[in-house]
């Protein structure tokens, strides 16, 4: 005997309609498309850190060759220079903001043509695709 009922209604099937299916792969095209991003961006600031890195821990040695260049020469002129250190790139510039001369004791041993200088000097380092500026003060005679 056959029901009614079943002839009126269709049967439903275990599938998924297609409205869900497209739900479905919008929300997991979103979900892939946040997790891109916050990876992108996680490898940039690693890049960028790495970066910094490798200029920060190479200044006490540009700073070193610096100070040799500016105790060679006792004169009170506007200095700079520039030169690589590994794959950096630097520039110096070097002003001279005091000119003074040594204690009453140190006259009397050296003489008085002794005098020093302080100095301004403005570093600046590049790498590829970075730039940073450093700023410190330094004495020559």
């Amino acid at each position: 005997m056959i029901r009614i009922d079943s002839l009126l209604m269709p049967r439903r099937h275990g599938g998924f309609t297609l409205l869900e299916v497209l739900i479905s792969g919008f929300i997991l095209f979103l979900a892939l498309t946040a997790m891109s991003e916050v990876y992108r961006g996680a490898l940039l600031s690693s890049i960028k850190a790495e970066s910094a890195l490798q200029i920060s821990s190479a200044v006490p040695s540009i700073h070193s060759n610096i100070v040799e260049v500016m105790r060679e020469n006792s004169n009170s002129d506007l200095r700079y220079g520039e030169g690589k250190f590994g794959h950096l790139e630097y520039s110096w510039k070097a002003m001279p903001i005091y000119e003074g001369e040594p204690s009453q004791f140190l006259q009397e041993d050296y003489g008085d043509e002794i005098r020093y200088f302080l100095w301004q000097i403005d570093l600046e380092v590049t790498n590829k695709t970075q730039t940073r500026g450093y700023s410190f003060l330094e004495v020559s005679w």
